[in-house]
């Protein structure tokens, strides 16, 4: 009676202490399309806004940068919309348009669905646009005349640097200081930014002006 009472006390204590197996984790099938597993569930829950899934997968799919999508349970990527043009979005499974960001200033987006900021084109050098969002180059205008800016994606004219006193440039849109022409010898100018080489006026008799 004794041992009985032994064995059946290191029963009962060997049903109480826990096991060494590690949990085995619940068997997982799949879900109807537009649905996913929950996070260590076995449970198929519908897939939230910026997200899909097709037939028969388990898990929802974010939709990929520059795209978005409002629609809970969707079942296919083609609910994922473009960002439109002149705009950009780094976001993963967005469920908004409000993720899609202007392209800046100096710059322009030609193309819907853009991933990221560097594929907005920049207005090249000589150029310049305050414009946010833009959609061509048509919208980077040029430096003008007597100005010059070896700058890409310039937002604003004072980016254009104007030709020194002593130089004069007729060109627009121009990349390179070089395009300041120096006033001939025996001519001078004090203007800064000159458009025309009338601008440099001669020595006064008496006087003469040496090669630099």
């Amino acid at each position: 009676m004794a041992n009985m009472g032994v064995r059946l006390a290191l029963l009962l204590v060997a049903a109480a202490w826990p096991s060494s197996k590690a949990a085995v984790p619940p068997r997982r099938g799949s879900c109807q399309a537009g649905n996913g597993y929950a996070a260590n569930s076995t449970d198929c829950v519908q897939c939230g806004a910026g997200t899909w899934s097709g037939e028969g997968s388990t898990e929802c799919t974010r939709c990929v940068t520059g795209t978005y999508s409002s629609v809970a349970g969707a079942d296919s990527e083609d609910t994922c919309k473009e960002c439109p043009q002149g705009t950009w979005s780094a976001q993963e499974g967005s469920p908004t348009p409000g993720s899609c960001q202007k392209c800046p200033a100096g710059s322009w987006g030609g193309a819907t669905g853009l991933g990221s900021q560097k594929e907005c084109t920049k207005c090249p050098a000589g150029k310049w646009s305050s414009q946010e969002g833009a959609t061509s180059d048509g919208v980077c205008s040029v430096c003008l005349a007597g100005t010059w800016s070896g700058e890409n994606g310039s937002s604003s004219a004072t980016h254009c640097l104007d030709c020194a006193p002593g130089t004069w440039s007729s060109t627009l849109g121009s990349s390179e200081q070089s395009s300041c022409t120096a006033c001939a010898i025996g001519t001078w100018s004090t203007a800064w930014g000159a458009a025309a080489e009338s601008t440099c006026q001669e020595c006064r008799a008496g006087t003469f002006q040496p090669a630099v």
